[in-house]
């Protein structure tokens, strides 16, 4: 009965909602036919289990839901191979960098073990994505493949599910030492940096520049776990005594002339005015056709506001009781320094090389850095956040922004080289 009543009490603004939705999403995603290349199911059900064993999620619900999600994503997958066979994947596959080769090994291999490709072969990343559309290409009958599909998906969802929660139980060592939140950010760079070893070996398309690029991702992410951990230890801890020293400090400087001024500061990130200067951005990206510094700021803008919010709800951190402005929400970070860092960041990135003139080049990017710095302060000032909210969403904006440079480079390289590929066909 308690299984059943959590999953009942879920709300739709709870974290745990929206993990069991992105567990069944990605897991369902494994077994589409070409689409299965891309998802993260396998990674993000392995969260899953280390998450049950911390307590955040259940363990009996990261199985169901990694389980359905399996055994739907099968479903459709038999239902697009019944119903449109190879042409599909003739027509899309070259869009997915498909290989043909290891489809007719899979197909010959679904012909004479049907069983063991939906069960066993579900461990296998191509032929996950694959055997369901070819059973039903091949015209499997449904209640046989139906059958091995169910007890695959739910082999396939417990084992991955275990493998995090063993992991949990390890985590759970390490991080009484060293701390929840900077053990997590240490297995993540270790997990950024060893695919971007991975994928420089195989493709070599990072250049020193994007060596700096990586080890400011990996620094930023660390000052914001120790952030992230100082703040979790709630008063008395040493971010906690400064903010509030600072905050009083700050209360002594309030004046009307510079309450007004800091109000017009601040309101330059509000999310009104953002969205329009955003908005602006775009427009000029798309006259001037800066394509990467578009998608740039699309994905850097809407990956900012989605991990801020999601940090707030998990942290919950009180903004300072005494505000010059109405703030509602949680403190921590700071959504107006996160977001004023992204947007004007991207700003200097695809403008400062136009400049050719170097005095003004370097006027044009401290006036850039200075302006989302100002923004900052002016949310201390104003008491609408502490400290460390704000400093807090000034290297969130920037591991994030870096990140996405990093990922760029890599799908940009990708998409040429097979441009390429296809002209020459």
């Amino acid at each position: 009965m308690h299984f059943f009543e959590s999953l009942a009490s879920l709300s739709f603004f709870d974290f745990s909602y929206w993990s069991y939705v992105l567990i069944f999403v990605t897991a369902s995603l494994e077994a589409v036919p070409l689409l299965g290349f891309f998802s993260p199911g396998m990674v993000i059900v392995i969260i899953g289990g280390l998450l049950a064993k911390l307590g955040v999620l259940g363990l009996g619900e990261v199985v169901l839901f990694a389980s359905l999600g399996a055994t739907i994503g099968d479903l459709i997958g038999y239902y697009i191979g019944s119903r449109y066979g190879y042409s599909f994947l003739d027509k899309y596959g070259k869009y997915f960098l498909f290989r043909k080769r290891q489809y007719e090994i899979t197909k010959h291999v679904m012909n004479n073990h049907t069983g063991k490709s939906l069960i066993i072969g579900r461990f296998n990343s191509f032929t996950r994505s694959f055997a369901p559309f070819i059973a039903g290409s091949t015209d499997t009958p449904f209640g046989r493949f139906l059958m091995f599909n169910v007890i695959g998906g739910i082999a396939w969802a417990v084992t991955f599910v275990m493998v995090g929660y063993i992991f949990g139980h390890s985590y759970e060592l390490v991080s009484r030492y060293i701390g929840f939140f900077v053990t997590g950010a240490i297995l993540l760079s270790i997990g950024i940096i060893y695919s971007y070893r991975f994928i420089n070996n195989k493709r070599h398309i990072f250049s020193r520049y994007h060596l700096h690029i990586l080890m400011l991702n990996i620094f930023t992410l660390y000052v914001f776990s120790k952030l992230v951990e100082e703040v979790a230890r709630g008063e008395g801890g040493r971010i906690a005594n400064f903010d509030i020293w600072l905050g009083s400090e700050v209360m002594s400087w309030w004046s009307s002339h510079l309450n007004s001024a800091m109000i017009v500061v601040t309101n330059v990130a509000s999310p009104l005015c953002l969205s329009l200067l955003t908005t602006i951005l775009l427009c000029v990206f798309y006259v001037k056709r800066k394509w990467y510094h578009l998608f740039l700021l699309i994905f850097g803008m809407a990956g900012g506001l989605l991990t801020e919010i999601s940090i707030k709800i998990l942290v919950q951190r009180e903004r300072p009781l005494f505000s010059l402005v109405d703030e509602t929400g949680y403190s921590f970070p700071s959504g107006h320094a996160t977001m004023a860092t992204i947007f004007f960041l991207v700003f200097l990135l695809a403008f400062k090389d136009d400049i050719k003139n170097k005095y003004l080049k370097y006027a044009f990017i401290v006036a850039v850095i200075l302006t989302f710095i100002s923004v900052g302060f002016s949310r201390i000032y104003l008491s609408a956040h502490w400290f460390s909210d704000v400093l807090a969403g000034f290297v969130l904006g920037i591991f994030w922004l870096t990140l996405l440079m990093l990922v760029f480079k890599f799908i940009i390289t990708v998409v040429y080289k097979r441009l390429d590929k296809l002209r020459n066909t």
